[in-house]
């Protein structure tokens, strides 16, 4: 089966779906922030995922966490509202979507940190000076606004 894949470019949403989707950003106490190796690409990611029928970005952005990560949390702040025009996610399962977002920043109450499962090839800690280079572009403008100090960022 093909990788995720991205294509940026000011065409590259054209004849795209549009989908929403939430993520969460989780410090620990040093202010290293946890990341996901994702199972479809040799990519790095935010736990993320779409909301699903019935839900709350909250309440899906707190699912998935739990989903991808183990961890139970509880989120502090809304982080901002993002997408990017120029980039479409390009899925294994030949989907083209340009991605808009909401991102929270979490605290861990309770859980565990899953070892891997179905969507997670790898969960480890990343101090912000150190993320890797194969890190999503949508994670990336994320934890930019995260750093920069957003509190309600709409871009």
């Amino acid at each position: 089966m093909p990788d995720l894949t991205f294509e940026t470019g000011p065409h590259a949403t054209q004849n795209a779906s549009v989908r929403f989707g939430c993520s969460v950003i989780i410090p620990d106490e040093q202010g290293r922030i946890l990341l996901q190796k994702r199972t479809d690409g040799d990519w790095w990611s935010l736990p993320a995922g779409g909301m699903e029928p019935g839900e709350t970005p909250t309440q899906a952005a707190i699912r998935e966490a739990r989903e991808e990560t183990g961890l139970e949390v509880e989120l502090v702040r809304f982080l901002g509202l993002y997408t990017d025009p120029e980039t479409a996610n390009l899925y294994p399962d030949g989907n083209r979507v340009q991605i808009v977002g909401a991102s929270f920043v979490a605290r861990i109450t309770g859980g565990e940190l899953i070892e891997s499962n179905e969507e997670t090839a790898e969960l480890r800690w990343f101090a912000p000076a150190d993320l890797p280079h194969n890190l999503t572009p949508f994670s990336r403008m994320r934890i930019r606004g995260y750093l920069a100090g957003d509190h309600c960022h709409v871009d």
